[in-house]
């Protein structure tokens, strides 16, 4: 195999779109946790339960009731110093006119600080359920990037996707390659109580989808590939509930989102999985992607998260498009991303590149789109030209 000679210019520019360039600290916080400063009367009271309601709902698409977010009530007085780092806050202001507002990195970053005010009891409960649909998203999209971001800071899995599939999934060294067969790839990784899990495959496109097809796709699947421990068992989609059916994007492409419970008939396990069947329009097919965990009698949120996170990082290829060796190994974004976090000073956040190579020539110019997902002190790789 010949080897390319790669020449890299990378140009530094001062910009990460911050309208205020003071030095802030990093975000700490768990994974889909939110910090509430209220004063211990009011997060007793009735605006303590509006804000639990609206923000401690039930977390969709689990075996058993765990809430949307952890919420945790801070006072006032204490609402300084490492407490200001969390990295989503709620907090109530009394001494304002009704509103709601979200500011980013207000004290740290990466940062979500969503401000709800109002003189009296009944104006804050009212801006508290006006500000849910926007606080949901906004915090439920911020914590999908702090997932992407500390699994690009742990060693990446090499996957055999791109050679396969013309795809790429972001994901950690942790999920190993567990079955490799009739075109289905199947990762998995081993946790304290039980496993995570990857299954990916194609299928002929097909310009609609419905729940009904989503679920005859995965059962059909899973009955094939998926065995459970006792001869003739297998995963199926659990029929006591009725899944959530939605339609979404992965990047730019359209898809379609279930969430539900799966069982193993003829044995008792189960647990929750997280399923999309994609439209790739690049390559006239669907791209079927379900995360599912197996962790009896533990809470599963945040194993469900991860695996939206790691498949919400897909990256589709043009299957007439080619891609580089070096070295005699795949030149994949994973490894870019490696070469581009080494040039960064500490305290370096992690960078994801999206890399589009165009059909083989001898000679082409390649510009690597560079996405900043994390606070970077002074500097940001802003382009970098690849000359092969």
């Amino acid at each position: 195999m010949s080897k390319l000679f790669l020449l890299f210019f990378v140009i530094i520019s001062f910009s990460c779109n911050e309208s205020n360039n003071t030095y802030k600290p990093l975000s700490s916080g768990r994974i889909h946790s939110v910090s509430v400063v209220v004063n211990s009367n009011d997060w007793k009271s009735k605006i303590g339960d509006a804000i639990r309601k609206s923000y401690a709902d039930e977390y969709l698409g689990l075996p058993q009731i765990e809430e949307r977010f952890s919420l945790s009530q801070i006072d006032y007085e204490t609402f300084s110093g490492f407490a200001r780092t969390s990295r989503n806050i709620i907090y109530i202001n009394k001494r304002k006119t009704k509103s709601y507002s979200i500011v980013k990195n207000k004290f740290a970053r990466p940062q979500l600080y969503l401000e709800i005010s109002g003189t009296n009891e009944n104006e804050i409960i009212e801006q508290v359920m006006l500000s849910k649909r926007d606080g949901i998203k906004a915090f439920t999209n911020g914590e999908i990037i702090e997932n992407k971001r500390r699994i690009l800071q742990s060693p990446l899995m090499k996957t055999e996707l791109q050679n396969k599939y013309n795809i790429d999934l972001t994901m950690s060294s942790a999920y190993k390659l567990f079955k490799n067969e009739n075109n289905v790839m199947w990762f998995q990784k081993p946790t304290k109580y039980g496993t995570s899990n990857i299954v990916v495959f194609e299928k002929n496109y097909k310009d609609d989808i419905d729940l009904n097809d989503a679920l005859q796709i995965r059962d059909s699947l899973s009955k094939a590939f998926i065995p459970g421990r006792l001869e003739n068992s297998y995963m199926i989609t659990e029929q006591a509930y009725l899944p959530v059916f939605s339609k979404t994007k992965i990047g730019k492409f359209d898809a379609y989102e279930t969430r539900g419970t799966w069982e193993v008939k003829g044995d008792y396990m189960g647990g929750p999985f997280l399923n999309y069947i994609v439209k790739d329009t690049l390559n006239n097919r669907m791209i079927f992607l379900d995360g599912f965990v197996f962790s009896p009698s533990q809470r599963k949120r945040d194993n469900i998260i991860e695996l939206q996170s790691i498949i919400s990082s897909l990256k589709i290829y043009n299957k007439e498009w080619g891609y580089f060796e070096l070295e005699s190994s795949l030149f994949s974004s994973s490894s870019f991303n490696s070469f581009l976090n080494s040039l960064i000073p500490f305290p370096k956040p992690p960078i994801n590149s999206e890399i589009l190579f165009p059909p083989k020539r001898k000679s082409i110019t390649t510009t690597i789109i560079i996405i900043c997902q994390g606070p970077i002190a002074t500097r940001l790789v802003r382009d970098i030209t690849l000359l092969v």
